[in-house]
Order: C-alpha cells, then sequence, then structure tokens
C-alpha cells in the first residue's frame, strides 16, 4: 500500500503515536489545523436535513419480531422467509440505525442509536432503494430515524432488489476525531451492517451486503456529493441485481459544508466503475447456545463503558462469540486474555485459542495501548484487528475496515445476549506490532473489550418511544 497518497496516506497521517496527544493534529499541510475538536459552536446536527414538502412515509410502529434467538442468527443458521412490507422494512431500519435512547451530552441532547457508534457520533445515513416492498412504492427514500419514516427523495431505481445504501458524513466524526474519523466511519458502517443484516436474516430476507460498487452512480442515486457524504456499502435483500442505477435526480438535503480534504482523497482514491459480488455466506455454526431474540438482544446493546475487572467469564462466552463474529471473516484478529475462567491469561492468535503466542499478565500493557482508556484493563478479553498494509490497495484498505466494524457488531450482539457487555476501543497504533508480536507494516484496525458489565443499560425502547438515559463516565487509568 503506498503511504504517501490516497488511503495510505490517511492511514499514516491519522496514526497515533506516544509522542503526540490523539487530539492533537500531525504537523503536515494535509491535515486542518484550523479545526478544534468537540468545539459546541461547530458541533454538526446529529442526521440530515429535507426541506419541506417532500413525501413522507410513516413506517408501523409496532415491529413485527419473529422470534428468532439471536445466537441462531448470529451462528448462520436460516429462518423462515416472511413478506417484505413496510412493517418488517421498518425493523429493519429501526434495528440497525433507529433511535433507542436519548440522554443529555456536556448540556446538549444525544440520540442513541440502535447500533454502536464511537462517541456516540453515528456518522451515518441509511437510503432504502424500494422495489416491490408491500406498502412502500417503489422509490428511492431517506430513513429519517426520528421519526421512524420515509422521505422520498428521488424516482425508483433501475434494478430488481430492494436494496440499502449506508453513507458516511465524514464531518460528523471528524468534529470528534479529525481525520482520524474516516476510519470511524467504516468501523461504525461494519457495526451497523452487522445489525441491519441480522435483523434481516432473522426475517429471511437473504441480505446481500457489497462494499464494492460504482461509487458516482450511488451517490448520484442518493444525492451525496462525494465530498460532505459519500457511500459506503450496500445491503440489497434478496439475491439479484441492485436496485442502485438512478432513473431521475435525488434531492440531496442538508448537510454542513466542513471538508476534510485528507478524507475526500483517501475515499476518491479507492473508487470503481462496476457493482463487484456480494460478500460470500459461510458455513452456519454447529452449536447454538440459547439466547432471548435477536430483537431484544437488540434493545439491551448498549457501550458498555464500565466493567467490572475482579469478575471473569467462563469459556464458552470467549470461545463462542469469537465463532459467531468471524464467521466469514478473513482479517486476522488477536485475542488479549485477562480474565477467563481455565484460559491462561496471554496473546492468543485466532482460531487457536488452546496455545498463547505468549503468556502473561496484559491489563497494564494494554492499557497503555488504548490510550489509557479503563476498559481495555476491566474487560475480560479484548479483540484486536489487525492486518498487514502490504498486498492492500485503497480499496482494500476500505474492506478491512468495514470487515473489523462488522466483526465488533457481531461480538456486540453475541455478548450482549449472552449475559456479557461489549464496548469498541482505539489505540495507539505505532505500538500494536510490539503488543501482537508482528512487522512494524501491521496496521492495527480496531479493538473490541468484551467482560462482566459493572452495571446493566437500560433497554431500549422502540419507534417514537426511547428510553431516556444518564450516560455513564468510563474511567481512565487503572482506577
Amino acid at each position: 500500500m503506498n503511504l504517501h497518497e490516497g488511503a495510505g496516506l490517511l492511514h499514516r497521517l491519522t496514526s497515533y503515536v506516544p509522542e503526540r496527544e490523539w487530539d492533537v493534529p500531525v504537523d503536515d499541510p494535509r491535515v486542518r489545523h484550523d479545526l478544534v475538536p468537540n468545539d459546541p459552536d461547530t458541533l454538526p446536527p446529529p442526521m440530515k436535513t429535507y426541506p419541506d414538502g417532500l413525501e413522507v412515509l410513516a413506517l408501523p410502529r409496532e415491529l413485527p419480531d419473529p422470534g428468532v434467538s439471536a445466537t441462531a442468527v448470529l451462528a448462520g443458521v436460516a429462518s423462515p422467509a416472511l413478506p417484505l412490507d413496510a412493517a418488517q422494512l421498518g425493523r429493519v431500519l429501526f434495528l440497525g440505525a433507529g433511535v433507542v435512547r436519548t440522554g443529555e451530552r456536556n448540556g446538549r441532547r444525544t440520540l442513541y442509536r440502535a447500533a454502536g457508534s464511537a462517541g456516540a457520533r453515528f456518522p451515518l445515513e441509511v437510503y432504502v432503494s424500494a422495489r416491490g416492498v408491500t406498502g412502500v412504492p417503489d422509490a428511492v427514500y431517506w430513513y429519517d430515524a426520528a421519526r421512524h419514516a420515509l422521505v422520498r427523495i428521488a424516482p425508483a431505481a433501475a434494478g430488481t432488489v430492494s436494496t440499502l445504501i449506508v453513507t458516511g458524513v465524514p464531518w460528523r466524526t471528524g468534529w470528534r476525531y479529525a481525520e482520524r474519523g474516516w476510519r470511524h466511519l467504516y468501523w461504525d458502517a461494519g457495526t451497523l451492517l452487522a445489525q441491519l443484516s441480522a435483523a434481516a436474516e432473522s426475517a429471511g430476507l437473504a441480505p446481500r451486503l457489497r462494499s464494492l460498487f460504482p461509487d458516482a452512480v450511488v451517490r448520484t442515486l442518493v444525492g451525496a456529493d462525494g465530498v460532505h457524504e459519500y457511500p459506503l456499502a450496500l445491503l440489497s435483500l434478496g439475491a439479484g441485481e441492485p436496485a442502485i442505477e438512478p432513473r431521475g435526480a435525488a434531492v440531496p438535503g442538508e448537510l454542513p459544508e466542513v471538508e476534510l480534504p485528507l478524507c475526500t482523497a483517501a475515499q476518491r482514491s479507492g473508487e470503481r466503475d462496476t457493482v463487484g459480488d456480494p460478500w460470500p455466506d459461510a458455513p452456519a455454526l454447529s452449536e447454538v447456545p440459547p439466547s432471548p431474540s435477536l430483537d431484544e438482544a437488540i434493545r439491551r446493546r448498549g457501550s458498555q463503558r464500565r466493567m467490572d475487572r475482579s469478575r471473569t467469564l467462563p469459556p464458552e462466552l470467549l470461545s463462542w462469540p469469537l465463532e459467531a463474529a468471524l464467521r466469514g471473516v478473513q482479517v486476522p484478529h488477536w485475542v488479549a486474555v485477562h480474565g477467563v475462567d481455565g484460559v491462561t491469561p496471554g496473546l492468543y492468535r485466532w482460531p487457536d485459542l488452546a496455545q498463547p503466542k505468549r503468556a502473561a499478565e496484559l491489563r497494564d500493557e494494554l492499557l497503555y495501548v488504548c490510550l489509557d482508556q479503563g476498559l481495555a484493563a476491566e474487560a475480560a478479553y479484548v479483540v484486536i484487528a489487525a492486518t498487514p498494509l502490504a498486498g492492500l490497495d485503497d480499496r482494500g484498505y476500505r474492506d478491512a475496515q468495514l470487515a473489523a466494524g462488522l466483526v465488533e457488531g457481531r461480538l456486540h450482539l453475541a455478548a450482549y445476549a449472552l449475559g456479557a457487555g461489549a464496548t469498541g476501543m482505539t489505540f495507539l497504533d505505532s505500538a500494536v506490532p510490539d503488543l501482537l508480536g508482528e512487522p512494524d507494516d501491521l496496521a492495527a484496525l480496531l479493538f473490541t473489550c468484551v467482560g462482566v458489565p459493572e452495571y446493566r443499560s437500560r433497554p431500549g425502547g422502540r419507534p417514537g418511544a426511547p428510553v431516556e438515559i444518564r450516560p455513564v463516565t468510563p474511567r481512565l487509568g487503572d482506577s
């Protein structure tokens, strides 16, 4: 991978090193130095806005729960096919992008979505290119998560299969993480897609994930400008040709016009002109432990802010969630085990959990690598996604980040379904190769902490009725 242009340059210039605080930009003219992180005066709105007068289709607020266990879905067990109608489409959208909780953070109202997001930024938008959905006329829609409604923004697209389009808004996450927020777009998109896919699979809708698509065509389809918003992934509901060929102009909507040129260049460097194959299906797991339904597990799911380091997890809450989360994913993963019954503390390379690469107490080391964020030491184990940069091109780098987010999203669901807790974690890039005993060109992608919750999150609410919560502050350091 070329570290002097495109996504490679962004990776290099946004990597954390011990000589510089995480919120201090690197001394390079290609990185913006005039933006103040977390500045209340420049806080972007939590979602797009559209002009009055557009057709709005309210989705049913009673969600048709198929009753399939979360573990069965994560294991890849086929579910009976249900009709794709407005209610089922609304269920899929809500279980991924719906507003399930609200709370005050720093004097501001925060909308917490069903899928997790770093810093509760949720830098994503979801669109529906509907074809043959009962109760939803064929057209292109934006999902209004606050109203649980579809806003018609363009005429029906050519293609045979209804398709969800996930886009990223770089400034929404860049407001907190600067240009490194481009990575968060793909991490958060993977987490969202884990839940959208699981919801669709539980209804037998045969979802097909694509990360290779004609960028310019999809931008036109949803009215994204490629600077302040760009497409990240497609999820078709069924086999067939995705409905992504626009047949008319889309209403673009409004976003703050703040550009991060390094992010724009990284995104453009991986663009292509054709639709690729969907990500392949993986064999189902033979073991399916009992759990609540997927819908209940998603409502339970949160981003755990504190864990009880004095308590351990049983070994089956290490092995099964990893098997489910990594089913069909080729990105390399490691596991730092702190407190799992019968498992020697140390570092393991998946899938070998029998013999550690390094037997050692790693809590202090993980605390350092994770920028002194307490969860890295409090967790029972920490899952680490990383991949060599050699052999990756600009689009492959996107895919690796997306896959890491997908694994994290599945781990969250598996953990909450089985009674544990989980949260994603950022890291000191330069320290990861040494931690893993790997060459320096290894690119860290994402950390996920899994452990025993110190508290229980309130289950999320239903469409139009999010629950009010009081955010919990995570610990810093080994306290």
